[in-house]
């Protein structure tokens, strides 16, 4: 067999060659799991193909990216396509389509080693290891990043990274300019995938980016040093997020600190917040970039961390932000609808970000918070050098997920608000 040029690697999967080939895929007719339903082996490819924990190589417990979901490097078990050709065939786009493309934007400290599908600013090069098509095909972002660089154009700058404007003009991926910024253009003429099969679309058509995670560990937050009781005595020490103000900490207008609630105030009274921002201004908020770089969203998870001993803090923001609403086009918009999920876990008994500060050991420890908000959860197995889990310092986890709707499936996001805003 004749050795396959690199562009055509690049743009055309191994499997359109073998379709287009079939005598040479044994269709494996003997076998059970081959005479399930085309949509039962789905489910279990997608399941299969999901990335998991590799709990045989733990991180170590005060690394500050260690924490549920991320106990160890994250794998993909993809020696499952090389089983057979029939296998490979059917399955070979699922990887990419089931798993997120992983982006941090902050501290590079946070970022954790050796998993796949992981860019950052220090590691452009991470993607390249993905063919065009590879990376095409990847569907969903998971973000991780500082509120300093959320609302400093992040997701602006992410969009371009994921290529968010070409997959929504249904364009294909043609590699990375020298930025790490992905390059997308029209599809060029090529033969068509044997028309006998009916298991690929054309895989070589980007997809569009449809689901994104925005997450905030608790050493991203503005003023996350401060103790927590400067929150009741300093604005600006207190955890706050408000999607349509561009800084929300900010010395010649130290009134931005109080935007949240302010925001929040006015959206109860059923109205949408005017901040007085000039024209300057209003280009940098992080809410209408959704809209302008994130078009095809069909949910939004806002997943926020923080010490235990602020979690009155987060809590607070929660519920803010439950009355948000991220226009999109076409009177579409991302809105809560319910969806909530509160995890609280114990992590080590101190970390290097603490530079002896007291705080950390005398108010966010686990001894300090028995029978205080919900059970904690067991997110890796126990080792012995992890100490005392009295002594373990703890930490919330709180997620909202935003759903894409319009104006025709409205409903009173107050009165949603209202009846959860009882819940611990």
């Amino acid at each position: 067999m004749a050795p396959i040029p690199h562009k055509k690697l690049q743009t055309t999967p191994l499997a359109v060659e073998l379709l287009q080939r079939a005598d040479s895929i044994n269709p494996q007719s003997a076998s059970r799991f081959a005479n399930l339903p085309r949509e039962l082996r789905e489910l279990i490819w997608r399941f299969a193909l999901t990335r998991y924990e590799d709990i045989d190589n733990l991180y170590d417990l005060d690394k500050r990216f260690a924490r549920p979901g991320q106990a160890g490097p994250l794998r993909v078990a993809v020696q499952l396509l090389a089983t057979c050709r029939a296998i490979y065939v059917e399955a070979f786009l699922i990887p990419f389509q089931v798993n997120p493309l992983v982006i941090f934007d902050g501290d590079f400290r946070d970022i954790p080693p050796n998993n796949p599908l992981t860019r950052s600013p220090a590691e452009f090069g991470r993607c390249d290891r993905l063919k065009w098509w590879q990376f095409g095909n990847i569907s969903s972002v998971e973000l991780t990043l500082q509120q300093f660089n959320l609302e400093g154009g992040a997701l602006e700058r992410v969009a371009r990274i994921a290529g968010t404007s070409g997959r929504n003009k249904g364009l294909e991926h043609r590699g990375y300019a020298a930025v790490g910024v992905a390059i997308f253009k029209p599809s060029e003429n090529r033969d068509p995938i044997n028309d006998t099969s009916s298991l690929i679309e054309n895989p070589c058509i980007s997809r569009k980016i449809t689901h994104l995670s925005i997450r905030m560990s608790r050493t991203d937050w503005w003023g996350w040093e401060s103790p927590p009781e400067y929150a009741d005595r300093f604005p600006s020490e207190k955890l706050r997020l408000e999607p349509m103000i561009n800084v929300t900490s900010l010395a010649a207008k130290p009134e931005h600190s109080l935007a949240m609630t302010r925001g929040y105030e006015a959206r109860k009274a059923g109205k949408e917040p005017d901040f007085g921002l000039d024209d300057f201004e209003k280009p940098g908020r992080w809410g209408p970039m959704i809209e302008e770089h994130w078009p095809d969203l069909v949910t939004l998870d806002l997943v926020l961390e923080t010490f235990a001993c602020k979690r009155d803090q987060l809590d607070y923001v929660v519920e803010c932000a439950k009355l948000w609403k991220f226009p999109l086009r076409d009177g579409f918009y991302l809105a809560w609808k319910g969806k909530e999920e509160t995890v609280r876990w114990r992590g080590a008994e101190s970390y290097a970000y603490e530079y002896s500060t007291a705080w950390f050991q005398e108010q966010n420890k686990a001894r300090n918070a028995e029978g205080q908000g919900p059970a904690t959860i067991r997110w890796r197995p126990f080792t012995p050098s992890d100490g005392d889990p009295e002594e373990a310092q703890l930490f919330v986890i709180r997620t909202l997920t935003f759903e894409r709707m319009k104006d025709d499936d409205r409903f009173d996001l107050r009165d949603l608000h209202g009846a959860s805003g009882s819940r611990a």
